[in-house]
């Protein structure tokens, strides 16, 4: 995430009265289901270089990097299978396990 879309991100929850940055009209979080109203957000506060695509594909793997379950990034994506997030994401979780499996040749034996 750039500094600016972090900072922008950071003013628009000063700004509204909730926890969620895109709050929904009866609480909780908004639900987008066209893209067109986030990508209509970015540009009127001026972030030219994200989309809520990258966002979401950043989101996922960095949670994947991080060690979380590839059924809670399911869920968390909305995904109805497991097997949806594994094809987006495929070469990610195999390149990842992959570099665990020889990160063990570092530890003492």
């Amino acid at each position: 995430m750039t500094t600016r879309l972090r900072m922008t991100l950071l003013n628009r929850r000063v700004v509204v009265d909730s926890e969620y940055v895109f709050p929904g009209r009866f609480g909780g979080h908004k639900t987008i289901q066209s893209n067109r109203a986030l990508e209509a957000a970015f540009r009127r506060s001026g972030v030219t270089d994200v989309s809520s695509h990258n966002l979401r594909k950043t989101f996922a793997t960095r949670l994947l990097s991080r060690g979380a379950a590839i059924t809670d990034v399911q869920h968390l994506l909305g995904h109805a299978s497991v097997k949806t997030t594994e094809k987006a994401y495929a070469a990610f979780v195999k390149n990842e396990r992959f570099k665990q499996t020889i990160d063990l040749l570092d530890q003492p034996t």
